[in-house]
């Protein structure tokens, strides 16, 4: 797994995270999402598994890889 990869999927990952939390919170679900969102805590708890299934994926990802330092620098 490639490092310019892993960045943007550790973003969306991030934004989905901020949206559980939200959801957690304050109730709010994105405008796309409400008519069928009943339960905006469950969904919430949901879009937080996701965002933490994401990024674990990525972190197995990139200890597998096997580049080690070399992608960072010559």
């Amino acid at each position: 797994m490639k490092l310019y990869l892993a960045v943007p999927v550790v973003l969306v990952a991030l934004l989905i995270a901020a949206s559980g939390v939200a959801a957690l919170t304050r109730g709010w679900v994105l405008a796309s999402n409400r008519s069928p969102v009943r339960l905006p805590r469950l969904s919430g708890w949901g879009q937080l598994a996701v965002a933490f299934a994401v990024c674990r994926q990525m972190l197995f990802l990139l200890a597998l890889d096997g580049t080690g330092p070399r992608q960072w620098g010559p």
